[in-house]
């Protein structure tokens, strides 16, 4: 009984450690893959692939894709959102709501639409 015990312990083990090597292996297998790749497409391309260029650049899409999403996302926009999107000040909207910027009201809610906030600006400018 206490050898079955003792087998099917080491039995047990033996079973983690081929898995866990089977992990490390895979996962050199893919970097070793990813850097040959890299290389590869350096070396058609002309250049070596600089790990930290790539963060960067990846970093510097990924901001680039998120403010143009924000930008596109909403097209009516509460008073705030109005207040932050044109950089000016509750006061100077209201000013602006004076000289003719048009906005809709949906109860005690107001909404300005984006293009007619361009609009407006260039109307206003010119």
């Amino acid at each position: 009984m206490e050898q079955t015990i003792e087998k099917s312990i080491e039995e047990k083990i033996e079973s983690l450690i081929t898995q866990s090597l089977e992990k490390v292996i895979e996962k050199n297998i893919e970097l070793i893959l990813d850097s040959k790749l890299d290389s590869y497409l350096g070396k058609k391309l002309g250049f070596t692939l600089d790990k930290n260029l790539e963060q960067i650049f990846k970093k510097k899409l990924d901001e680039t894709i998120g403010q143009q999403n924000e930008h596109t996302a909403k097209e009516w926009l509460n008073v705030q959102e109005t207040c932050d999107y044109i950089d000016i000040s509750y006061k100077s909207l209201q000013k602006l709501i004076d000289q003719g910027l048009k906005g809709i009201s949906i109860g005690r809610s107001k909404r300005f639409s984006r293009t007619e906030i361009n609009h407006f600006l260039k109307n206003i400018q010119a």
